[in-house]
């Protein structure tokens, strides 16, 4: 399939707030910078209530289902059911880039986007990598990360250390004035 050239970039970034708030702040700048951003979320509620509280951005749901006590085949299922859908929305608006922050939401756009030729990226806001950027590190163009020693877990890897995406409107103060 050869790669189409445009300005959209999907973040798939749902199932925790620390993923979420984080992705978030990178759509916003990606934004700014002139790119058609969907952020990729989970049906959890908070990822929900984020994309009702920030009609500013686009958010798209996926399927998807977390890896918990082991239920193996619920994950499989909504990974499939997600890496389908997700192969759709790239049909439709051919991504340019992905980029994975972490969690159960990540692996599907992010392998989907090897099949489209679209560049892909994974951000660790950990010191010790989660179980789906270890995963998705040999599949991925670059890491970055938010502490060295997270880039060290990440052998053989582009490694960046960039810091935790923070959105605008949390804006570092004078610890005096805030007592």
């Amino acid at each position: 399939m050869s790669p189409t050239i445009t300005n959209a970039v999907y973040i798939a970034c749902g199932g925790t707030g620390g993923h979420l708030f984080p992705g978030m702040a990178v759509a916003e700048e990606l934004q700014e910078a002139g790119c058609d951003v969907t952020l990729l979320i989970s049906p959890k509620e908070v990822d929900q209530s984020a994309a009702r509280s920030n009609p500013h951005l686009q958010f798209a749901t996926l399927p998807a289902v977390g890896l918990v006590s082991m239920n193996l085949p619920g994950f499989l299922k909504g990974f499939w059911k997600s890496y389908r859908a997700v192969r759709k929305m790239f049909e439709d608006k051919p991504p340019r880039a992905v980029v994975a922050m972490g969690g159960f939401t990540s692996a599907p756009p992010a392998l989907a986007a090897r099949r489209y030729g679209a560049a892909s990226y994974l951000h660790e806001a950990n010191s010790i990598p989660g179980r789906a950027n270890r995963w998705l590190a040999p599949w991925v163009n670059e890491v970055f990360v938010c502490f060295p020693v997270a880039g060290e877990r990440f052998r053989g890897r582009r490694v960046t250390v960039v810091g935790m995406p923070v959105r605008p409107q949390f804006q570092p103060m004078d610890a005096e004035s805030c007592r």
